[in-house]
């Protein structure tokens, strides 16, 4: 009996092996799939505008004495 019982606990402990490297497969698929995702629309999400200006210079303070 020991030996059958065994053999259910090591058929448990392959069924939770399998079924934890298949959620670690799954989330490495979701997040190649997202970081894909985002590298294409990388030009919609991150925008920058550069705009010249002359900065007009401000009047020192007249020192006193």
């Amino acid at each position: 009996m020991d030996n059958n019982e065994e053999s259910k606990q090591g058929e448990r402990i392959a069924k939770a092996i399998l079924v934890a490297m298949a959620v670690i497969v799954v989330a490495a698929a979701l997040l190649s799939i997202y970081a894909n995702w985002q590298n294409a629309h990388r030009n919609r999400i991150e925008s920058t505008t550069v705009t010249r200006f002359t900065p007009t210079p401000t009047p020192r303070p007249s020192a006193t004495r």
